[in-house]
């Protein structure tokens, strides 16, 4: 057991793959989760995936000791070492296999939702997380300078995405829509900054706080996740937007992510043996996931149920991750370093 790692950082990394997962096994779109209230309110508990991803990334790049390019340069490396290969793989097979080259096409896919016969849609979140790696250094200083100056920072971003999520009630949702997600850079700073205020120092007499009153708080993030989830379905309705993504600035999302991951950074879960399997293959799985449930939501009763995609697609996906990562060359297509 490695004592120095945060288990609870680590068990809602864990929860947001499996969300992730929920996001895309679930097409709010389909009249099988749209018409189901049961499969509705699963799908839009999965809104919480992405801003926990980026609040943990936050969590740890914005709290080192220091940060400089050259720290940044290389996990971009690392990143694109991943991006690249998976996609030089799979255009390569398509290539021998059906005499097709789908090389630029996948590469822009990567980059842009939307693009037809992409497989790496998911992968944009890649090139986010390059983009926040890039300003990184920027935000250390900041802080560094002056903790006031990341609050105030902090809070100009806050009122952005909230200026924002009030402007699709007006209509305006073409704006966020024509945007990719890759380039909607005011929440991802939003919630990277968020992520890096929980794991700061100065955080920690508000840390101390919830951890004495642990169990009020957790009942508070629960009732606020079961709103959150009763407003996205009622949201559809007012925006015209049935996506989770529509969400991601509304205030409600806001809280329960920072809440949430101010009670699993103060949590000691009894899951060590558990996390210490799962998490190293939690990239992996992010990255294999869309391709295992296209796959299985080719068999029927999958489309009948598919609430069910979910487990099987995350067991399925843990067990190609951890054989892939004992072969040599190959395992270097599964980690962030």
């Amino acid at each position: 057991m490695n004592r120095k790692r945060n288990y609870g950082i680590d068990l809602i990394k864990i929860i947001a793959c499996i969300l992730v997962i929920t996001l895309h096994s679930l097409d709010p779109m389909m009249p099988v989760v749209r018409n189901n209230m049961f499969n509705a309110a699963l799908y839009y508990a999965g809104t919480m995936a992405i801003p926990i991803f980026f609040m943990a990334s936050g969590y740890f790049v914005l709290n080192k000791s220091t940060i400089s390019y050259a720290y940044s340069l290389k996990r971009i490396k690392n990143i694109l070492i991943i991006v690249i290969g998976w996609i030089l793989l799979y255009s390569a097979a398509v290539l021998v296999l059906k005499g097709k080259f789908e090389l630029l096409n996948q590469v822009k896919g990567s980059f842009l939702t939307g693009v037809s016969e992409s497989h790496f849609y998911h992968f944009w979140f890649f090139w986010s997380l390059i983009i926040m790696l890039l300003i990184a250094p920027i935000i250390v200083k900041i802080l560094q300078r002056s903790f006031k100056y990341y609050l105030v920072l902090t809070v100009v971003f806050t009122l952005i995405c909230l200026a924002q999520d009030i402007s699709l009630h007006f209509g305006y949702t073409y704006i966020m829509k024509d945007t990719p997600q890759v380039l909607r850079l005011n929440i991802w700073i939003e919630y990277y900054l968020l992520g890096g205020l929980v794991g700061n120092t100065h955080f920690n007499k508000i840390k101390y706080f919830v951890k004495q009153h642990y169990l009020l708080f957790s009942l508070i993030d629960i009732v606020l996740y079961v709103v959150m989830i009763i407003y996205s379905i009622w949201n559809v309705h007012i925006i015209g937007w049935a996506y989770a993504e529509a969400n991601y600035n509304n205030i409600l999302v806001i809280l329960v992510a920072i809440i949430s991951m101010t009670l699993f950074s103060i949590a000691n879960p009894k899951l060590d043996r558990i996390i210490e399997f799962v998490i190293p293959a939690t990239m992996g799985i992010y990255i294999l996931q869309s391709f295992v449930i296209g796959i299985v939501e080719k068999n029927s009763i999958f489309s009948t149920y598919p609430v069910v995609v979910i487990p099987v697609a995350f067991i399925l996906c843990l067990v190609i991750v951890k054989f892939c990562k004992r072969i040599p060359f190959v395992e270097i297509l599964f980690s962030l370093k």
